[in-house]
């Protein structure tokens, strides 16, 4: 039950944070690229520093898993196709696939400096 608790917390610290972004850029899609460059960042760090430690399950699948959210990805893509904004659709789409996936090793390169 202790690993649940630890998953609870800091999904609720994560989804906080993300909330907190969202409001500050005004609930823009662009919000939500930039928690999930940030996210993917933190996990390449994370999954470096903290995998084989009992925090593992806070920091990975509680915060990042809290902060970081696909599924507001995909409704805002399909909004912008939606709304005839083809070119800003496939500009967030193709700058969340590629940010995303070089920031992943970058974080890891980080941490490994540390």
């Amino acid at each position: 039950m202790r690993i649940w608790a630890m998953i609870g917390a800091g999904g609720v610290i994560g989804g906080l944070a993300r909330y907190g972004i969202d409001q500050a850029m005004n609930f823009t899609p662009w919000a939500t690229l930039t928690v999930n460059v940030l996210g993917c960042l933190a996990i390449g760090f994370a999954i470096t520093v903290v995998a084989e430690r009992s925090s593992a399950p806070f920091w990975i699948a509680g915060v990042l898993g809290g902060f970081t959210t696909f599924s507001a990805f995909a409704v805002e893509a399909v909004l912008l196709l939606l709304d005839d904004r083809i070119g800003w659709a496939l500009a967030y789409i193709g700058a969340t696939l590629m940010l995303g996936l070089l920031a992943v090793p970058l974080g890891q390169r980080l941490a490994l400096r540390t």
